[in-house]
């Protein structure tokens, strides 16, 4: 199945619990591609938030670099280590919709 996960909050819990079911529905070999939006930046930036961690694993999965909607301004406040997670460019997520078999919003 190739599924969606959206992930759009600033609440670390919620954020958590969308990597981690992210990560095991890779695990049984379903296609996931993660895009986080404002404010979800916010966990990125501290590097004491569990997120900061979690989403420097997902070639641990063989999970796609995270299609993201952050500004410049807040991709220039992230260090390399959350850049190299996230893709290279801002994505429109609208005109995405359509690929997926389903689409989790967190």
């Amino acid at each position: 199945m190739n599924i969606l996960i959206k992930l759009a909050s600033d609440n670390e819990l919620i954020a958590y619990e969308a990597l981690a079911l992210a990560f095991v529905l890779a695990t049984f070999d379903h296609d996931v591609t993660l895009f986080l939006d404002t404010p979800t930046h916010l966990l990125l930036g501290d590097p004491d938030s569990r997120i900061y961690g979690m989403i420097q694993s997902l070639d641990l999965y063989d999970i796609e670099k995270a299609w993201h909607g952050f500004t410049d301004e807040q991709m220039a406040r992230f260090d390399d280590d959350i850049r190299h997670a996230l893709a290279d460019e801002r994505c429109v997520l609208d005109d995405k919709r359509v690929l997926f078999d389903s689409v989790l919003e967190f």
